[in-house]
């Protein structure tokens, strides 16, 4: 975003406003697949833990905030201020709350995937491992927003700048890092777990490329939000990125968690071959004497 006090900044107001705007559509149309994926698990009744219901009750709840923020930021400033808008010396709050949401998002997600590695390996130092970038997200997100609230650093200024670049920096780094480790150790540890056997190792398949998927559109997001704050600012199209990446994770994990009927459907079909064609045996061909 521009600084403040920036004459060509009042020329790009249809930019900033309008990048705001196609951010908050995208996630309005994001939340209503999570919404939707959400009643689907409803319905199926799932048996699961306490706590997992609880992750994902969490996570229902801090999209509907952060929904709820955006729409008010569109009405505060593509309606209300739109004739005399003038950026904001300091972020408003439901603009710095966002990083938190976020980074509480992906905290709540990497915690579940860690779970889900530790099940598959049982390695305690893996989990340390994973954990250590998975939740170093929040910590900064905190601290970029205390730093808005109760310092006097302007966030548009040179100091001010700088500081919130390295902030956001170490948070959206921090995502990625998480990310490609977690996912990365889990395709490593399902990729061991194959038996040779067709039905299974289809399963496994499946489960390796939905690992791709939750690390890949996440660290695209991440890596996107970085380059787009640091050379375009002034067009705030990095507010795209930063204001939907939660949502593409919690879609990655319901997907995971929607398709286990499916996957077991895979494993109980009597038509589905057991074997590879690996362990076929094959006919032995014997040359006939020459006459």
């Amino acid at each position: 975003m521009p600084t403040p006090d920036s004459d060509s900044q009042q020329n790009d107001v249809p930019v900033i406003l309008g990048t705001l705007l196609i951010a908050v559509i995208l996630n309005f149309a994001l939340y209503g697949y999570v919404l939707h994926q959400f009643l689907c698990y409803l319905e199926y009744r799932y048996k699961d833990s306490f706590r997992l219901r609880a992750v994902l009750g969490a996570l229902f709840l801090l999209h509907t905030y952060h929904l709820s923020t955006m729409i008010y930021l569109v009405w505060k400033y593509c309606i209300i201020q739109y004739s005399t808008f003038k950026m904001p010396r300091i972020f408003l709050w439901p603009f710095s709350s966002s990083p938190i949401v976020t980074g509480v998002i992906t905290s709540l997600t990497n915690a579940y995937m860690i779970n889900r590695l530790y099940r598959l390996t049982g390695s305690k130092i893996q989990m340390i491992f994973t954990a250590v970038p998975a939740f170093i997200s929040p910590v900064s997100a905190i601290a970029f927003c205390i730093l808005n609230w109760t310092t006097a650093v302007q966030p548009w200024g040179q100091h001010g700048t700088k500081l919130f670049s390295a902030l956001l920096a170490v948070e959206y780094i921090s995502q990625v890092v998480g990310a490609v480790l977690i996912n990365g150790l889990l395709m490593r540890a399902l990729h061991k777990s194959r038996s040779g056997f067709l039905r299974s190792d289809t399963v496994i398949s499946y489960l390796i490329r939905q690992a791709i998927q939750t690390g890949l559109f996440a660290s695209i997001f991440s890596i996107a939000f970085l380059v787009t704050w640091q050379y375009f600012r002034t067009t705030n199209v990095f507010s795209i990125f930063a204001m939907n990446l939660g949502l593409l994770d919690t879609i990655a994990i319901m997907e995971s968690l929607l398709s286990r009927e499916t996957l077991r459907e895979r494993i109980e079909n009597p038509n589905d071959i057991n074997v590879t064609l690996a362990k076929q045996v094959q006919p032995a061909v014997v040359d006939r004497p020459s006459t």
